[in-house]
């Protein structure tokens, strides 16, 4: 049998920063509630570019153990796009061909 949790309005809060919900968006986590922030912090996978999350059907790379974005996946000196190319790893960042020496 499932039991809803119940909680008095001002017992409603984030689990990590412990601040109300109110009226606002919340996200449950095995089954303890966050805010929208304290969620994307704790449990979202993040593009090491951008440092947005990486939502669902977003296209990424994983790279030099890390996550990009697809379109954040550029050589750190011209900034073109090597997704799908040969890239060069130096001090853990991706270079093209033409930089990477």
């Amino acid at each position: 049998m499932h039991w809803a949790k119940k909680w008095h309005p001002e017992c409603f809060t984030c689990t990590h920063c412990r601040k109300p919900f109110g009226n606002s968006e919340f996200y449950l986590e095995d089954s303890f509630p966050y805010c929208e922030k304290d969620w994307n912090d704790l449990f979202t996978t993040k593009c090491v570019s951008c440092g947005y999350p990486i939502a669902a059907g977003d296209r990424w790379v994983e790279a030099l153990n890390q996550n990009y974005h697809s379109n954040c996946f550029r050589c750190t000196v011209c900034h073109n796009n090597l997704e799908g190319q040969s890239f060069f790893a130096k001090g853990g960042r991706p270079y093209c061909k033409a930089h990477a020496r």
